[in-house]
Parts: structure tokens; C-alpha cells; sequence
């Protein structure tokens, strides 16, 4: 009987311990704290912190961001007049900083400027501490213009840190502009991304409004990529050096984003001008993070990589590229949307020239056309198979456009090539031939039932410009368009099919850019561009059973500054929509290519090509520690 009761009671402690640890994560609220530190200041900084602190658990957070140097200020030019602000990690302030998260019972994200002890080299750094104390630091991995002058570049990798709310990878401001860093934490198995920055526009800034990007405006894309939840704190007033004559209207504008892509909170863009109060007491924003969230179809999607196309990701091509143009070309180009018939291709031939003729040629040199350009799409796989015996006369009918317009043509068709289909987009000089084919490399579900992926991610030389090719949804994948950006492209072409499936409509709030961009914007396009640097061209299909949303559009390289804002077509019309632009942007532009291919950071980039399924991608996943012996 005895040993009856012993037997029992050690049952109902294996089934608590069971029931404890096997416990879902539950829903908590984080917080974005707009603080806006005393500048040349540290300790001093440390009460007004906690006191944000303290607000933020009353209102019920269990994660707390503070932005980028919040410790300090930013505005620092130099390592001489940094140096009595800096502080190790751990040290001073993460101490401060513990002692808050234990009297709480919270997670707090600070970023402060670091010494190395033993380098004496500084950083811009980000820690996060909890209740158990100081679980890790991150240092900023790509550096803007003013923090090169006395911060070494991050060596850390993106580490992800376990906590009972969930994994959480910190990245800070300029970081956003790489899309690497938020792609290797959530490939590491984040679910939280932390970040924070110091965004804004430069004051007195020509032209006006503009010379600074503002990285708190691209937090959309971050969630949707990476399947993460994204809660990113920034400042909202105004900070000067006077030593340096220089200063930033920070804009505020702290946003949450579940993985999604859904905008939980966003914090109002500050416009207070030039003349702000004497001290700016802090915006804090909250939502709620529902774990149940952490798998999603976003970060599904990551499974569909293909690690063994992007090699050329872990390339330095600075700072003497010889692949890239040397010179810029005015592109007159036109992109055609339409409702094709399905497989109907002599009634949709007829369509087109109807539109065409809309449309007079002057001195148009480039032509996209949608995916399915002649032929519409059916989820029938035997009736999509039936279209590759129109290829050659779909390529017959694109000729003629070609010579007529006298323009590099783009369209897309089914091939079939020794029984294996491909869905494939053609590139035609102004005579007719064929100077580029790219087979679809990333296929959908749908597509994997009954296509055969290609293997090349390839760029072409033309009398335009370099020009590399991507066929609809495999834009949801950046290392594609990355491997186009390492090997120079001008512009990327993208004939599509989008109803809407992916790249939600953008929801970045309008008061952060000096043009807003149109409401059907595709955030994942968007995004392509800008981290890219290369012009993005995409045409669209209109209507249709499919219910295809058109949306036919330009994106450009720099669109939160104004310099070629995206230029989007209707979402319902069939029309010609003319875009104008020249390649390669001036040197007067706050970014470039060639400044993102200097700024890259290769030796990070490794994990991205291993084999997900291999053994060091699995060593490297379930380390605490970034680099990992196996591709170390």
C-alpha cells in the first residue's frame, strides 16, 4: 500500500511537470517606448528610463523597447567625443537595467553605446535583460554615415535568445536597409524581432525634407518575409550637435506588426518642425503578441528556400565591381495589364494590340507583359500543360511587338523541354531575338504538382542596362532578388499573377515619405527595390476568375525620399501604363547599389546557403552561440 502511494504521488508530480513544461506560451503585451534621452548624458538618462519603465508595467507590458542610444543621445561624430559615455556589457547600465526587469518581472531591450574591455573598440550595441539578468547583447551589424566615425561594425552575427515569452533577436536602425539580418533570425528561430532605431530626417536637408532614410518605415516587410513579430521603437523629437552642425528630427512613428503583416499599434509621426518643447515626454505604444502566432504561413514559407542558388550572397563585391554598369540609360517603358482569356491565345492576341494601339510607340524601349501572357491561367494541371504547344507562336506574336516598337520585349509562357514544363520568361531585343531566358526557379504548391523548377538566377547585358528576370510569387523570396543585386542589375522584370495572395497592400503610414506611394502599393515589391537597389518593373494581370488585382508598377530605389516615388497601375483597368526612369541612381542620392554592395556584410551571410535539412544548418539553428564550428 505504501509503495501503492508513492507510486501515485510520483505520478502526479511527472504529470504537473509535464502539464508545466508542455504549457503553451499565453499572450503578452509589449511596449514601445518612445524615450528621448538628454544628449551627452548617461546615468543621468537612468531615472526618466525607469520611470518609463514603471508606466509601461502599469499598463501591462512584459516586453519593453527603448530605441537605439537611448542611453546617450546619437548625434556623436567622433571616438574622442563619445568615450565618456560608453559602458561594457555587462556593466553600469545593464545593471540598472536588471535590477528594474527583477523588480518588475520583465524583458527589457536598451541600446547604449559599448567598449569592448579588451579591445577598446566601441559599438553600437543593444542588450536585453529579464528577471534572471542579463541574457544577451547584439552589436549593430550595418553602420550609417555618422556612427562609422567612432563605432566598429558589429562581429556577433544576429543572435537569437531563448526567453519564456518567446525567441527574440535584436537588430538596430540602418540594419533594416539589409534584409539579411532579420532573414538569419528568423531562420534561426526567432519569433520576436526587437528593433530600434533613431530615425528621422536630417534638418535643413536638401531637398527639402529628404537626406536620411527612415528605417522605422520599413517594418511591414520584415514581418511578411520572415513570418515575425516586428516591435520596433524609435524617438519622436529633435536632437543637435552644434560641434558638428548637424541634426535630426527624429520621427517617431514606433510600430508592431504580427507576422502577417497585420499593424497591431503604431505611434504618431512626429511633426513638430524645428522648434520642439524643451523636453519631449515619451510615447509609449503597446499591442498584444499572441504566441499562437509564432507558426504561421510566413514563416512556412522559409522552407521553400533554395540555399543552393544564392553562392554568390556570401561574395564581397566591393569595392571594385567589374560586373556593374557604368552607364545610365533612360528607360521608356510600358507595362501591359489585361483579363486574358484562358487559352484563347488568338482572341488575347487581338486584345493587346486593341491596347497597344491606345498607346503611341515615340520612344518607348522596354515592353513587360504578365505571367500567362497569351494563355491566362487554369488550376486545371492538364489544361496549364496543354499551353506549351502555343509556344512557339506566342513567341512569333512578341517578335512582331518587338520589331513594331522597335523595344526590348519581356513576356512569359509555358515551355516544355523533354517532357519536363517550365513557366518561363523570354526576353526579346528590338529585332526579335531571344537575348534572355529564365526558368522559374521558385515554384508554388501548385507548381511543384506539375513544373520543373529552373536552376539559374541569372543577369543579361542589354543596350539597356543589366537586367535580371523573376516570375510572380518568388519575389517573397529576397535572396533571389539578392543574388540579382551581387551580380549588378539594373532593373529586375517581373512578369506576375497576383490577386493578392501575397505583399499585402503597403499600411506604412504616408506622414513618413516625402511622395506617398499609391494605395495598391505591394509591400513585397516594394521592398525588392529598395533592398535590391535595382528599379523593379512588374506586370500584372487584371480581373479573371482568378480575380487578379492589377497593379502593374515601377518601384524605385530610394522611395522614402521622393526620388522616383512607385508609380502603380488600377487595380481593375486593362491598360498600357507608360513608366519613365533612368538607371543608376546620382551620386547626390543618400544610398545606392554600389553603397549597399559596399555595406554588406558576406561573412555573416553563410547560414543562408546551408542545406536546411544538412547537419550544420541543424548545428547552427540550435546553438546559442551564432558562428558555429561546422561553417566557422
Amino acid at each position: 500500500m505504501k509503495k501503492l502511494r508513492y507510486f501515485c504521488i510520483a505520478i502526479l508530480i511527472l504529470t504537473l511537470s509535464v502539464t508545466v513544461f508542455a504549457s503553451p506560451l499565453k499572450e503578452f503585451k509589449a511596449a514601445a517606448i518612445e524615450f528621448n534621452p538628454a544628449f551627452q548624458q548617461r546615468e543621468q538618462n537612468y531615472p526618466a528610463m525607469a520611470e518609463a519603465v514603471k508606466t509601461a508595467v502599469v499598463n501591462g507590458a512584459k516586453l519593453i523597447l527603448f530605441p537605439e542610444m537611448s542611453t546617450t543621445g546619437y548625434l556623436y561624430g567622433s571616438r574622442q567625443s563619445i568615450k565618456p559615455y560608453v559602458d561594457t556589457i555587462p556593466g553600469k547600465t545593464t545593471d540598472f537595467f536588471v535590477k528594474l526587469a527583477r523588480q518588475y518581472d520583465v524583458y527589457i531591450v536598451v541600446g547604449m553605446p559599448e567598449v569592448d574591455n579588451k579591445t577598446k573598440l566601441y559599438y553600437n550595441a543593444a542588450f536585453l535583460v529579464g528577471p534572471q539578468g542579463l541574457i544577451g547583447k547584439y552589436r549593430k551589424t550595418n553602420l550609417y554615415t555618422l556612427e562609422s566615425t567612432w563605432a566598429a561594425r558589429g562581429n556577433l552575427g544576429v543572435p537569437v535568445f531563448k526567453t519564456p515569452l518567446g525567441n527574440i533577436a535584436m537588430i538596430i536602425c540602418y540594419d533594416d536597409y539589409f534584409y539579411q539580418s532579420a532573414r538569419l533570425a528568423s531562420l534561426k528561430g526567432a519569433n520576436i524581432l526587437a528593433f530600434i532605431s533613431s530615425s528621422g530626417r536630417m534638418l535643413q536637408a536638401k531637398p527639402k525634407g529628404a537626406g536620411v532614410h527612415v528605417s522605422i518605415a520599413a517594418m511591414q516587410q520584415q514581418a511578411l518575409q520572415n513570418g515575425l513579430f516586428v516591435v520596433a521603437a524609435n524617438r519622436n523629437n529633435i536632437e543637435k550637435n552644434t560641434k558638428l552642425n548637424v541634426g535630426v528630427h527624429y520621427l517617431g512613428g514606433s510600430t508592431i506588426w504580427n507576422p502577417l503583416g497585420k499593424k497591431l499599434a503604431q505611434a504618431p509621426v512626429s511633426q513638430q518642425g524645428d522648434n520642439p518643447p524643451a523636453k519631449t515626454p515619451p510615447t509609449i505604444l503597446y499591442a498584444t503578441i499572441n504566441p499562437e502566432l509564432y507558426e504561421n504561413e510566413n514563416k512556412k514559407l522559409l522552407t521553400e528556400r533554395r540555399p543552393e542558388l544564392y553562392q554568390e550572397i556570401a561574395l564581397f563585391m566591393a569595392p571594385r565591381e567589374v560586373k556593374a554598369s557604368s552607364k545610365s540609360h533612360n528607360i521608356h517603358a510600358l507595362l501591359v495589364q489585361y483579363a486574358p482569356k484562358f487559352n484563347a491565345v488568338s482572341d488575347n492576341e487581338a486584345k493587346i494590340k486593341k491596347l497597344m494601339t491606345t498607346h503611341v510607340p515615340g520612344d518607348t524601349n522596354l515592353i513587360v507583359f504578365p505571367e500567362y501572357s497569351l494563355t491566362g491561367f487554369s488550376s486545371s494541371i492538364t489544361a496549364m500543360q496543354q499551353l506549351a504547344q502555343y509556344a512557339e507562336k506566342i513567341k512569333a506574336f512578341f517578335q512582331e511587338i518587338a520589331k513594331q516598337y522597335a523595344s526590348y520585349v519581356v513576356y512569359n509562357t509555358i515551355v516544355e523541354v523533354k517532357q519536363h514544363y517550365y513557366n518561363v520568361a523570354i526576353m526579346l531585343n528590338p529585332a526579335g531575338e531571344v537575348v534572355a531566358t529564365y526558368k522559374k526557379t521558385h515554384l508554388n504548391q501548385h507548381e511543384k504538382q506539375w513544373l520543373t523548377a529552373g536552376n539559374d538566377l541569372s543577369v543579361f547585358d542589354t543596350n539597356i542596362g543589366r537586367i535580371g528576370l523573376l516570375i510572380g510569387d518568388e519575389t517573397r523570396f529576397p535572396e533571389a532578388a539578392d543574388v540579382l543585386s551581387v551580380k549588378r542589375a539594373d532593373m529586375i522584370i517581373v512578369p506576375a499573377a497576383w490577386h493578392g495572395q501575397y505583399g499585402k497592400a503597403d499600411a506604412i503610414d504616408k506622414s513618413f515619405l516625402v511622395k506617398p506611394y499609391p494605395e495598391n502599393t505591394n509591400v513585397i515589391w516594394y521592398a525588392t527595390a529598395k533592398n535590391t537597389q535595382a528599379y523593379v518593373l512588374v506586370a500584372n494581370l487584371v480581373a479573371t476568375k482568378q480575380q487578379y488585382v492589377g497593379s502593374s508598377a515601377l518601384y524605385s530605389l530610394d522611395p522614402v525620399n521622393g526620388y522616383y516615388p512607385p508609380e502603380v497601375a488600377s487595380k481593375d483597368k486593362e491598360q498600357v501604363f507608360a513608366v519613365n526612369f533612368k538607371t543608376i541612381a546620382p551620386k547626390m542620392w543618400w544610398t545606392s547599389q554600389q553603397i549597399i554592395t559596399d555595406g554588406r556584410r558576406p561573412e555573416l551571410y553563410v547560414p543562408l546557403l546551408l542545406d536546411p535539412k544538412g547537419e550544420c544548418f541543424k548545428v547552427w539553428q540550435e546553438s546559442k552561440d551564432f558562428f558555429v564550428g561546422c561553417w566557422r
